[in-house]
């Protein structure tokens, strides 16, 4: 009798140990959920503020839906300096920003003509021109855009798009929803297999590839909401081809030094005599040949004499 006893305290131990260890996996599995469940809410909280903070502008029909709205525009100006200035004045009394603004000039013709003895005169034809991108909120577009056509002179085009980004959001929203019912799913899988130790390791990887991905989607929500409320203004202005011409003085070139008469005279006597006294040198160079001719026509005397003689 004393056997059984001890197999069953053996067996009732083991039965409690292991009782306990799946309480406390289960009670560390269900906080762990528990945290990534209030994350996710707060993230579907956050985006869905983000959507609804958006300043809608009137629309007379379908004003549930979300546009962004874009406006790009070519026109010619009087002078394209004063107009870059009125236009960041506008757009600064409208709340928007300038973004981007290059104002060049282009020379199409540069030549330079000497009109006088010591005078330059440059021509030059340009045409200056400004490429500029703005950001004017969504509900002062329209009276941005009106003020701005104040200083046409010549339009070459304007053009004005609204484009329905209500899909967008919506999958954006449906993203989340189906990250939230995903994490129950995991979180039930978890109660229904074990709760090991392994499974919970990849069942935290499975969700924080899923958290990035829904951080992912809020960012760009983040994005298109401000899209949706700052409007993107494209504008090219240029102003007529400009004919500037500018004279200065013209330097003359230094002429080289001549010297007068009498130096060259000098000069040529001193050469003269040089070359008459390389010529002098040159012949006595040459007296071992004048020996030799000399030796060779005594010689030759000297035989003629022999055969007359004889």
């Amino acid at each position: 009798m004393k056997k059984p006893s001890s197999t069953f305290l053996k067996l009732s131990g083991i039965i409690l140990s292991t009782s306990i260890v799946l309480f406390s996996c289960s009670q560390s599995s269900s906080d762990y959920m528990s945290s990534q469940e209030e994350k996710a809410k707060v993230f579907a909280d956050s985006v869905s503020t983000v959507i609804q903070s958006i300043k809608q502008p009137k629309l007379k029909s379908d004003s549930n839906r979300t546009f962004v709205r874009t406006a790009d525009l070519s026109f010619k100006v009087q002078d394209v300096k004063n107009a870059t200035f009125d236009i960041e004045r506008i757009v600064a009394e409208h709340n928007g920003y300038v973004t981007s603004s290059i104002l060049q000039s282009d020379v199409s013709y540069k030549n330079s003509i000497r009109v006088s003895k010591d005078s330059m005169l440059d021509i030059i034809n340009y045409t200056v021109h400004n490429n500029i991108i703005l950001r004017i909120p969504n509900t002062e577009l329209d009276k941005t855009l009106a003020e701005i056509s104040s200083l046409i002179d010549y339009l070459d085009y304007r053009k004005i798009k609204a484009n329905d980004v209500t899909k967008e959001f919506l999958a954006a929203k449906l993203s989340e929803n189906r990250f939230i019912n995903h994490k129950k799913r995991l979180e039930k899988t978890i109660d229904s297999k074990g709760k090991k130790l392994d499974q919970m390791a990849d069942v935290e990887n499975e969700l924080l590839v899923k958290q990035e991905y829904a951080d992912n989607s809020k960012l760009n929500t983040m994005e298109l909401a401000h899209d949706v409320s700052y409007s993107t203004v494209s504008i090219n202005i240029y102003q007529k081809e400009t004919t500037k011409k500018e004279a200065y003085a013209y330097t003359l070139p230094s002429e080289p030094y001549t010297p007068n008469f009498g130096s060259k005279f000098l000069t040529a006597v001193s050469d003269g005599a040089a070359v008459f006294g390389e010529i002098i040198l040159f012949f006595v160079k040459l007296w071992p040949i004048a020996l030799l001719v000399t030796g060779i026509v005594v010689f030759i005397k000297f035989i003629l004499r022999q055969k007359w003689f004889a």
